[in-house]
């Protein structure tokens, strides 16, 4: 398979063929990042195609390739495969309905807002590399820790990942280089790294891959990302909404997971608007409050994939907090391809 990228830009932390498609959102990130399989969904969503034509519409990847991964969109029933009698028969390949026509909506959506296109429209191969990266930035957890501030790679390596230093250093530099991180001078500290806004940009995609899981994947009795996923997503892409009118305000965001009491706080994420309008997430509670918001898992994917905070219950300054989710999802969808 040629694809023209460096060792460096593909190189995921699992082995292609080892990864559960779809088991959780980095797998889903994977699958996205693998071989051929986001330009097999990019050629399907212009509808049904023989074996043939599809691979005369994914250049760069040799036949076997293209039929490896459709095999894979197959098993997981994204795609549908129908033969046509004749001799020799023919094979139709199409998006399933509504579980591949959605996964080619959502990444349709973040291509068009967060990825590069070539003049032909087809997306940069290593646009779709950066994917497996990112599958691997957070499964290792390391989006949670630099979602509230820069950190060292000794803080990093201190992780629930069970990786050592060397490893988290040697990461570090592949994020680096997919343009994930960006190194952070910190007074008085060693060599810090922190998440660049193409990183928390991909957070919209995270929450509708989320949304998908849980509609298609894990079933309807569990949620396709985990309060604590959601929490981390949110504070993740929350420094890239801007609301200078509320300069100094506090505010403190409650995600409700599945089992939760109807009383519990659940995940919190406290925020608060710097002096230069932007937002920042804290680690630790603010000592005021000026607004809160309170939600479930599903709620607050809503706010974020449609701009819809219907279901978010607002409280001491509901504007407040409808300005937050509005600016947000704004910055989240407001093409920026990087």
């Amino acid at each position: 398979m040629t694809t023209g990228l460096t060792d460096i830009e593909r190189q995921p932390s699992q082995d292609e063929e080892t990864c559960v498609a779809g088991a959780s959102t980095a797998d889903a990130l994977r699958l996205l990042s693998a071989g051929a399989t986001g330009a097999i969904l990019m050629a399907l969503g212009e509808g049904p195609l023989r074996t043939k034509s599809l691979t005369e519409q994914i250049p760069g990847y040799a036949p076997r390739t293209v039929y490896r991964y459709a095999g894979k969109l197959a098993e997981l029933e994204v795609i549908e495969r129908e033969e046509e009698p004749g001799v020799p028969s023919k094979v139709v390949h199409m998006l399933s309905e509504p579980c591949g026509s959605e996964l080619y909506s959502l990444i349709t959506r973040f291509a068009d807002a967060s990825m590069t296109r070539l003049p032909d429209g087809r997306i940069d191969a290593h646009a779709w590399a950066s994917l497996g990266l990112l599958a691997d930035l957070w499964e290792a957890g390391m989006i949670e820790e630099l979602s509230c501030g820069p950190r060292s790679p000794t803080e990093l390596a201190r992780g629930p990942h069970e990786l050592s230093y060397h490893q988290v250093n040697r990461r570090a530099g592949l994020f680096r280089t997919a343009k994930l991180v960006r190194e952070h001078e910190a007074p008085g500290r060693r060599r810090c790294y922190a998440l660049t806004d193409k990183t928390r940009k991909t957070m919209g995609l995270l929450a509708e891959i989320g949304r998908w899981r849980h509609r298609y994947v894990v079933g309807e009795d569990e949620e396709g990302m985990s309060a604590g996923e959601m929490a981390t997503t949110l504070r993740a892409a929350l420094p890239l909404a801007r609301l200078p009118e509320h300069v100094g305000r506090r505010l403190k965001l409650c995600v409700i997971g599945e089992g939760d009491a109807p009383a519990a706080e659940g995940e919190v994420v406290w925020v608060e608007v710097r002096e230069d309008g932007t937002l920042h997430s804290c680690s630790e509670p603010t000592e005021r409050i000026d607004a809160w918001g309170r939600g479930k898992v599903e709620g607050w994917v809503q706010a974020l994939v449609d701009g819809d905070s219907s279901k978010i219950l607002a409280g001491e300054d509901d504007k407040l907090i409808g300005d937050c989710l509005g600016r947000l999802y704004e910055e989240l969808w407001t093409p920026s391809p990087f």
